[in-house]
């Protein structure tokens, strides 16, 4: 909650770092250099900073451009339609898809992107914070069911009796 700005330049700084780190996940996955093209014969067999810096960059780019673009649409949404619910991240989930696809640079992959992720938020938004739906049937079904005093059964006492030595078990 906030002022549209402010959520989505928390929202763009929150991309930036998760593209920071799954590009540095990356590069770290694959024990190759890390070397931009070259015409003199560079060495081949050590990372260049420029080379480094691109890989970084890109991921950092798109999805802070991505989380931008739902923070800003989401919130747009809410203050054109004068409400708060799952439909608002629908719409922004449509816009974010959209930056998604995009990196592909075909129509189609854009497009079912954006269907795929307004859909996924709209769901995840209408499911709401919680894991469970119904909280009072879950407190029920954790605290309610057995009796307050554990009462043993007539079967258990008779045990009980005939092994004296297990008694307090």
């Amino acid at each position: 909650d906030g002022p549209c700005l402010s959520r989505t330049f928390n929202a763009a700084a929150v991309g930036a770092g998760a593209g920071t780190f799954f590009a540095a996940v990356q590069l770290a996955w694959y024990p190759d250099p890390v070397v931009s093209a070259t015409r003199f014969g560079k060495n081949p067999t050590k990372s260049d900073a420029k080379a480094i810096g691109r890989a970084v960059a890109r991921p950092a780019f798109w999805m802070s451009s991505a989380a931008a673009a739902f923070a800003a649409t989401e919130c747009l949404a809410e203050s054109v339609r004068e409400t708060k619910d799952p439909f608002n991240a629908a719409i922004g989930g449509l816009a974010g898809g959209a930056v998604c696809g995009a990196i592909s640079g075909r129509g189609g992959i854009m497009v079912s992107t954006a269907l795929g992720m307004g859909l996924f938020m709209f769901l995840l938004d209408a499911s709401g914070p919680d894991t469970v739906w119904d909280q009072e049937s879950l407190k029920h079904k954790m605290f309610g069911v057995l009796p307050d005093t554990h009462v043993e059964s007539k079967a258990l006492g008779d045990l009980k009796d005939k092994y004296p030595k297990f008694k307090d078990i």
